[in-house]
């Protein structure tokens, strides 16, 4: 049975998000991205399911998953007239601000090294589609290394060796 078709998203909003408290991780990896990263392709399975919106992973100001300090608002964008064009229930003139497809990746590794745990479940290749988009979160990567911890830095070192 499709559980799409019987949710009545009239009675149900999307989470408040702000620039600081936003959309990420798998969620934010199934909103097309302005850098065109390929992104995840659960769109449905993420913003029409039963479990709508208690799913949707959030990040930021006031909740537990907060990388804030270290990723400052690097990569957050405005998607709402997406979500809107999806038929995603969005109160008219509401602003939903998302992670892009890098800072979903970053936000993730971080909370994943922040727990001691080295990220293997993390595959950037089921979401960046070229060697330039890995090569560019990377990069990303290694420009916000200096606000990890030392254990942390081990724990993507550790990761990152087996992966590039």
């Amino acid at each position: 049975m499709n559980d799409t078709l019987s949710i009545d998203f009239q009675t149900i909003s999307f989470p408040v998000t702000s620039r600081s408290r936003y959309v990420t991780g798998i969620s934010a990896l199934n909103i097309p991205a302005p850098e065109n990263t390929g992104g995840d392709w659960h769109f449905l399975n993420t913003f029409k399911s039963q479990a709508f919106p208690g799913n949707i992973d959030l990040a930021g100001e006031g909740l537990e998953w907060n990388t804030n300090a270290v990723f400052g608002d690097y990569g957050i964008h405005e998607c709402s007239d997406f979500l809107h064009f999806r038929g995603v229930p969005i109160k008219k003139g509401m602003p939903v601000y998302s992670a892009n497809h890098y800072r979903a990746i970053l936000d993730m590794v971080h909370r994943s090294v922040s727990n001691g745990r080295i990220p293997w479940h993390i595959d950037i290749d089921d979401w960046l589609d070229s060697e330039q988009h890995k090569n560019m979160f990377f990069s990303l990567l290694d420009r916000f290394s200096g606000k990890f911890s030392p254990a942390e830095q081990r724990l993507v070192s550790c990761w990152t060796d087996t992966i590039s």
